[in-house]
């Protein structure tokens, strides 16, 4: 269980991933099925397109399983 309690919201193909605690918020795209834009192995991914600065490295993996757990659930990933 995480320490942060994220807000999830979805604009369109973005995920918006905000912290109210931390002030922290990273911005997701949907993951495209253009082949150069694929990870490793064909797996989409979400792309960061924008997020506050920080240093925390646990806030960072946080939000992202965050906003990769709303893909889940939309659809847009596995």
């Amino acid at each position: 269980m995480s320490d942060f309690d994220f807000h999830v919201g979805v604009d369109g193909d973005l995920i918006v991933v905000t912290d109210p605690v931390t002030r922290y918020y990273a911005i997701y795209t949907r993951p495209s099925d253009r082949a150069e834009t694929l990870a490793h192995g064909d797996t989409p991914h979400l792309t960061l397109v924008r997020r506050r600065p920080t240093k925390n490295c646990l806030l960072l993996k946080e939000a992202y399983k965050a906003a990769s757990a709303k893909a889940r659930e939309l659809g847009w990933i596995v």
